[in-house]
């Protein structure tokens, strides 16, 4: 059976009953419900006070400020794929952002820095699965040990504008979705399909960021493409990627429940990598996240109740893709906060990814997550996780992957 139909379906329903919803609230000039702005890992503390572990060292309001959160978990291969025996696996990563406010700091440099230090160790379950859509984000195929980001950031005329230059992560700002943040598959955080410079080896770029208006903003960079490791600054492979998005936030006129509809393209020039050839290539991808319900009680920074996202993502536009081997991919899932009475910060969700692949088999990959974070207290978040992976790379066995995350937000 082929996917592609069926995500082409789902973006298209999704996209008429919006864009009509968001064409509603316009007309009516209703006032836009802003979402919390993406960050790399999110508080769910309601609380005005910070109570994490470390804050009352590293966060003060001086204009330096330290983020140290750590992922560990446990997975194992129960079914299928490559191999069960030893597919029991531990994997950590320690993140630490360092900010520094130049203003606040009172220095005579302008605007804002940030630094990302990043280390992962134990090892993932990519040789024991083989799946195209690798099943942790934290997974970096190899330890490492590294400055992921160092970035300066620049508001101009008034905020209206962000310019921002240095080592970053491309799903920072782009191809990313809110609403799929707490999924673990890696397939949720940046589409398998791009190729694009991300964790864990993130590249030297040039990006700004315009607000057109409350709900439109525009964002467009220039990219280091393909970098295959974190030593020097360029990759020195020529190749160089563009892209640029689009983003509309609104709410409905009916419910006031918020939405996002994102669109963006891609642009890579030829380049030459070890393993042979970058061809220029042109791509665009399309994202819809949608609040259906909202539960009575709920409050605009922990919105409860139940939202769905979308996601389609083609390279293969026009006979070349920069990621030959994956020239096509769609996500689409469910997520619903606060699902039991007297766990309003809790997540549950069920999503599920697919990647057309051109390496023989089946030449497609499927796959469902299901999961549920329970935020313990603002420093520990508990998150236990199933996959399941049908024909992992168009060539494995159906395989089933169980497992435990844990959060600390120190």
């Amino acid at each position: 059976m082929r996917f592609q139909n069926f995500f082409q379906q789902i973006l298209l329903i999704l996209a008429l009953t919006m864009i009509q919803a968001a064409s509603q609230a316009w007309a009516q000039e209703e006032t836009t419900i802003e979402p919390p702005e993406r960050i790399v890992t999110e508080d769910f503390s309601t609380d005005a006070t910070d109570t994490r572990l470390l804050s009352p060292w590293l966060n003060k309001d001086n204009g330096f400020t330290a983020t140290p959160v750590y992922f560990g978990e446990v997975f194992t291969n129960a079914h299928g794929g490559i191999g069960t025996k030893h597919a029991t696996q531990y994997e950590g990563l320690l993140d630490l952002a360092l900010s520094f406010d130049f203003q606040k700091m009172e220095l005579p440099i302008p605007g804002r820095a940030t630094i990302l230090f990043q280390n992962t160790h134990g090892r993932g379950l990519n040789p024991y699965v083989g799946a195209t859509q690798i099943t942790s984000n934290i997974d970096s195929l190899d330890n490492i040990t590294q400055i992921s980001e160092l970035w300066w950031e620049l508001d101009l005329f008034d905020e209206a504008v962000m310019f921002r230059i240095g080592r970053q992560d491309l799903s920072t700002e782009f191809i990313t979705m809110e609403t799929a943040s707490d999924f673990i598959n890696s397939a949720f955080g940046l589409s398998p399909s791009a190729g694009l410079p991300s964790f864990p080896a993130p590249s030297s770029a040039a990006m700004a960021m315009i607000n057109l208006n409350p709900s439109l903003k525009f964002r467009t960079g220039v990219w280091d493409a393909f970098r295959t490791d974190e030593r020097g600054t360029f990759s020195q492979n020529g190749s160089i990627l563009f892209i640029s998005e689009l983003e509309y936030r609104y709410t409905t006129s009916r419910n006031q429940l918020p939405g996002i509809i994102s669109f963006g393209i891609t642009y890579e020039t030829p380049g030459e990598i070890p393993d042979g050839v970058i061809p220029r290539a042109f791509g665009y991808y399309l994202q819809i996240e949608q609040m259906l319900y909202r539960e009575a009680d709920s409050t605009d920074d922990n919105p409860q109740g139940l939202s769905l996202f979308a996601q389609h993502y083609p390279t293969n536009t026009n006979g070349s893709s920069s990621f030959p081997e994956i020239p096509e991919d769609g996500l689409a899932g469910i997520v619903y906060r606060g699902l039991l009475r007297g766990r309003d910060e809790d997540v549950a969700g069920a999503g599920l990814g697919w990647v057309k692949l051109t390496e023989g088999g089946t030449d497609e990959e499927f796959m469902v997550e299901l999961f549920y974070k329970a935020k313990i207290n603002s420093t520990l978040s508990v998150q236990p996780d199933i996959q399941y992976i049908n024909t992992p790379s168009g060539i494995y066995p159906n395989a089933l992957v169980v497992g435990l995350r844990v959060q600390l937000d120190l």
